[in-house]
């Protein structure tokens, strides 16, 4: 059964292939998120300021499949010290120099599930089933697909986690790269304890080193970076793109948000206290990752590939003791709801990924439990019809020919503008339903890792002799 299983998800997988390339791929630029990456390199190369609108459109316009007749200007918001990586890959013309990425960021992927699953405790006889169950997650697929740095910040935190346990510092420094990006990178502080706290200290001081060395690029240094992130974030505040707390109660008054956010971050910080100290700094982290959503401002479906790292402890837990809920979050967290309604087209692709992802799960426990794992796709099969009658628009391709913004606004403003023009700033109830069930998938897991944890520490108190109260008889009357 576990092995017919394993080849339905292959062949369902090889199905998603096949149909990925019917119908043909959507006009416009090739791995679209690289193209704010290479002009921010192309703009620092020429000694300007790859944050501000000029600069970084200069370059932009010239992207091949980029639409120069209107302003679709994708801003550049990573930290100055990732130019440092992205300046060599300007030198070259886009095409190349995207192939050279996508390159880097497999790798980087392939790195971070082999070091995810190896914390967990997984085996290579279990490699291939590991490779099925990444390549039908949807967040993996979708840095992939866009390019995106998540994809380089996940590997880092990956490496970090499994090398907490080694060394310090090769611990240290893949905690410092995973700071590029610090929404995804404070997880990593759900690992600070006594035993960590020297490998902590060394990445504090590589960071400051490189802040002090590398932040010329951005007037006012780290103070005015993050004023621009801020300003960055309240641009997307209630866009669909978004996968925050936040964004999901955008209709809802501003009372009554506040309300839930301080209620969410409760939820998430009780748990998270009473565990940190009582779990290894690997599950601690593992399980910050599945409550990140409710805890940053601003999260990306691509972002989203942290969850790889608790979905191993918990489809570990689920092939040696049958326990479903950490497994059927992954299933909720790996499909692609939003691509159900800005890719009707794809729905079949989708799908199959879903069902491909589904049995691949499966096949590591095998049993009648296994068939509550069907749910996440038999739900997405009832929601593709309605999310095609309701699509989600794609940005810039939703974008009004000719569309300018005004010239006194700056990187950030032109982006929150641009994302009104092309309608993405609706809150609509069937997009809000799709990213909600990613998020349902995240609590899933958290419940999972948080339940285990308990459950251990439970098994080990009963079997803990207890001393004997003062007085009572010692075995003999």
């Amino acid at each position: 059964m576990s092995r017919a299983l394993a080849v339905a998800a292959a062949l369902l997988f090889a199905l998603a292939l096949w149909l990925a390339r019917h119908p043909g791929a959507q006009s416009g630029v090739a791995t679209r998120d690289f193209e704010a990456y290479w002009s921010a390199g192309r703009a620092a190369l020429a000694g300007g300021v790859p944050y501000a609108r000029g600069e970084i459109w200069s370059y932009e316009r010239q992207v091949p499949g980029v639409d120069a007749s209107r302003e679709e200007l994708l801003p550049f918001v990573s930290p100055p010290p990732t130019l440092l990586l992205f300046e060599p890959l300007a030198r070259l013309p886009y095409d190349r120099a995207r192939v050279v990425w996508l390159a880097v960021l497999e790798g980087a992927c392939a790195l971070g599930v082999i070091a995810t699953f190896g914390v967990a405790g997984w085996q290579w006889r279990q490699a291939f089933i590991v490779a099925l169950v990444a390549l039908t997650f949807s967040p993996l697929t979708v840095t992939l697909a866009l390019g995106q740095l998540a994809g380089v910040v996940y590997a880092a935190l990956a490496v970090a986690i499994y090398a907490l346990g080694c060394g310090t510092a090769a611990s240290a420094v893949a905690l410092a790269c995973s700071a590029v990006q610090p929404n995804i990178a404070i997880v990593g502080l759900a690992g600070v304890r006594r035993s960590t706290a020297a490998a902590y200290a060394i990445a504090a001081a590589l960071i400051a080193a490189s802040t002090a060395a590398l932040y010329h690029h951005f007037d006012g240094g780290l103070g005015g970076y993050l004023a621009m992130l801020t300003r960055h974030g309240a641009a997307e505040r209630g866009d669909a793109i978004q996968f925050t707390l936040p964004a999901l109660l955008g209709p809802l008054e501003p009372r009554a948000q506040a309300i839930i956010a301080a209620l969410s971050l409760l939820v998430c910080a009780a748990p998270a206290a009473l565990l940190a100290r009582r779990s290894s700094p690997q599950r601690s982290i593992a399980f910050a990752c599945a409550l990140l959503p409710f805890a940053v401002p601003f999260l990306h479906q691509q972002d989203l590939i942290v969850l790889l790292i608790p979905a191993a402890f918990a489809l570990a837990t689920w092939r040696s003791k049958g326990a479903l809920l950490g497994a059927l979050g992954t299933a909720f967290a790996a499909i692609d709801w939003v691509d159900l309604a800005q890719r009707p087209a794809h729905r079949l692709e989708d799908l199959a990924l879903a069902a491909a992802g589904a049995c691949a799960i499966a096949s590591l426990h095998p049993s009648r439990s296994a068939l509550w794992l069907a749910l996440p796709t038999v739900l997405a099969c009832v929601l593709a019809p309605l999310a095609a009658r309701q699509p989600m628009p794609i940005w810039p391709l939703a974008l009004p020919a000719g569309f300018h913004a005004p010239s006194i606004l700056d990187a950030s403003a032109v982006w929150g503008r641009e994302q009104l023009a092309a309608g993405l700033m609706q809150a609509h109830a069937l997009w809000i339903a799709l990213r909600a069930l990613t998020l349902l998938g995240c609590l899933l897991l958290a419940a999972a890792l948080a339940g285990e944890r308990l459950t251990a520490r439970a098994a080990q108190r009963s079997r803990t002799p207890r001393p004997a109260p003062a007085g009572s008889l010692s075995g003999r009357d």
